[in-house]
């Protein structure tokens, strides 16, 4: 039978340490995602506002039917990554819970909109972004995007209180916030 060692403080510190930066990395390493999701949906709320609000088109909202594509490779890349990975860490299963709980409550919001209206969960949707993005940030240390997913949540607080040609605008907003500026801004972990 195998012996198991005693850990002492420090090396129970250290190996929680290892875990998190491990975890920084990873989050580092993917954050492709982030471009994923931040451009395409830059681009999609761009194109939105100008069908409806430059150039008239009567069904602008048309441009969101790209997002499940981006399901699919999003999915995709998931899959590689973890069929790949050696080993699933505490914090890293952390993340999976923030993102995948986000991604199940946008879906859930989306359902719901057809009943309330586009303009009641636009705002939801920045907020969303904003607690996903926080508790990413906040766990992970990464002072960007727990900026940026503050800001967003604001900005969601905010769109409440405007039309919906404005909410587009505070979305793509949020979004450069909350995704683009902090994927540009991460740096590797040694």
């Amino acid at each position: 039978m195998e012996k198991t060692k005693n850990w002492d403080e420090a090396e129970s510190l250290q190996l929680i340490r290892s875990m998190i930066e491990s975890t920084k990395y990873q989050v580092y390493s993917d954050r492709f995602l982030y471009f994923l999701w931040g451009y395409v949906t830059l681009a999609c709320a761009a194109l939105h506002y100008i069908l409806a609000f430059v150039i008239g088109y009567e069904h602008p909202y048309i441009v969101w039917l790209i997002m499940p594509l981006i399901s699919v490779v999003h999915f995709i890349y998931i899959k590689k990554k973890v069929n790949s990975s050696k080993v699933a860490t505490f914090p890293g299963r952390v993340m999976q819970g923030i993102w995948g709980g986000m991604f199940m409550a946008i879906i859930g919001m989306v359902i719901g909109a057809f009943h309330v209206g586009w303009e009641f969960v636009y705002p939801v949707f920045m907020m969303l972004y904003g607690v996903a993005c926080f508790s990413t940030g906040s766990a992970l240390q990464n002072k960007y995007l727990s900026w940026g997913g503050f800001l967003s949540i604001l900005m969601g607080v905010v769109a409440f209180f405007l039309i919906f040609q404005y909410q587009l605008l505070l979305l793509m907003l949020a979004i450069i916030v909350s995704y683009i500026a902090p994927a540009h801004l991460m740096k590797p972990n040694k």
